[in-house]
Protein backbone atom coordinates (compact mmCIF):
# COMPACT_ATOMS: atom_id res chain seq x y z
CA UNK A 1 0.00 0.00 0.00
CA UNK A 2 2.56 2.17 0.50
CA UNK A 3 4.29 1.63 -2.49
CA UNK A 4 1.03 3.13 -4.26
CA UNK A 5 1.41 5.80 -1.91
CA UNK A 6 -2.29 5.25 -0.08
CA UNK A 7 -1.76 7.43 3.18
CA UNK A 8 -5.77 6.68 4.36
CA UNK A 9 -8.12 9.66 5.34
CA UNK A 10 -11.09 10.30 7.41
CA UNK A 11 -13.32 7.35 7.59
CA UNK A 12 -10.47 4.89 6.65
CA UNK A 13 -9.39 2.24 8.33
CA UNK A 14 -5.28 2.36 9.05
CA UNK A 15 -3.08 -0.78 9.98
CA UNK A 16 -2.46 -1.38 13.66
CA UNK A 17 1.37 -1.98 14.66
CA UNK A 18 1.56 -5.18 16.68
CA UNK A 19 3.55 -5.02 20.25
CA UNK A 20 4.57 -7.93 21.91
CA UNK A 21 3.18 -7.87 25.74
CA UNK A 22 3.89 -9.50 28.72
CA UNK A 23 1.31 -12.28 28.13
CA UNK A 24 3.08 -13.35 24.42
CA UNK A 25 6.15 -13.56 26.21
CA UNK A 26 4.92 -15.75 28.99
CA UNK A 27 3.18 -17.84 26.19
CA UNK A 28 6.34 -18.18 24.29
CA UNK A 29 8.24 -19.44 27.45
CA UNK A 30 5.96 -21.91 28.18
CA UNK A 31 5.33 -23.62 24.58
CA UNK A 32 8.91 -23.80 24.72
CA UNK A 33 8.80 -25.66 28.03
CA UNK A 34 6.34 -27.92 26.64
CA UNK A 35 8.42 -28.53 23.80
CA UNK A 36 11.58 -29.11 25.77
CA UNK A 37 9.75 -31.83 28.12
CA UNK A 38 8.54 -33.57 25.36
CA UNK A 39 11.75 -34.02 24.07
CA UNK A 40 12.96 -35.14 27.31
CA UNK A 41 10.19 -37.27 28.11
CA UNK A 42 10.94 -39.12 24.48
CA UNK A 43 14.26 -39.42 25.31
CA UNK A 44 13.65 -41.19 28.62
CA UNK A 45 10.87 -43.85 27.03
CA UNK A 46 8.24 -42.20 29.27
Amino acid sequence: MESRCYHGGEGRTRMKVLHFAARDWIALVLGVLFLAALIVMKRLGI
